[in-house]
């Protein structure tokens, strides 16, 4: 089990930056990724692109890749999450 604060100082050593929205957002290889932290629960997101057609314009979007209750979670040996499912 880890606390908010756990994954917080994890998403920094890992190169997230905290937004405005207080999401932590990295870019790495052309993407957009995002760790959305709640009371209880961690969603790890990508955005996704739109292209507009000639009935709506261009949009984005984040997609939840895995997501888990903070209980579930943990910090493995090599530093990576666990438990996000």
């Amino acid at each position: 089990m880890v606390t908010r604060k756990q994954l917080e100082q994890w998403a920094e050593r890992h190169g997230f930056r905290k937004d405005r929205w207080n999401h932590y957002q990295k870019s790495q290889g052309g993407r957009e990724y995002r760790l959305k932290l709640s009371s209880i629960a961690a969603r790890y997101e990508v955005k996704i692109h739109h292209e507009g057609d000639k009935y709506s314009g261009p949009s984005t979007e984040w997609m939840r890749l895995r997501s888990g209750y903070f209980k579930n979670v943990s910090i493995g040996s090599e530093d990576n999450l666990l438990g996000l499912r």
